[in-house]
């Protein structure tokens, strides 16, 4: 199995067994050496993760790249909460 089948394969079984939430907004907090989000819908708090600093620095790295190389094959741009909200 390639690498590329094995990932395919974990994300299959991700969405057959693990939980689905639906997030619309979030709050992010910082402790000594952990980070944790709050994932909301219409301002409730639907789930928490929490995840070491190191997780959280490379879940928001892949995030990133994700939004830009969507950007860059439509041609469209994603706005932010803030600028969305105007702020």
């Amino acid at each position: 199995m390639s690498d590329l089948e094995h990932l395919q394969s974990l994300v299959e079984d991700a969405f057959l067994e693990a939980p689905l939430m639906y997030a619309n907004g979030f709050i992010n907090g910082l402790g000594s050496t952990d980070a944790y989000t709050v994932l909301q819908t219409n301002g409730r708090a639907v789930a928490v993760v929490n995840m070491s600093l190191p997780v959280a620095k490379t879940l928001g790295q892949g995030l990133l790249a994700m939004i830009a190389a969507y950007e860059q094959q439509t041609g469209e741009t994603v706005a932010t909460l803030d600028q969305i909200h105007g702020r």
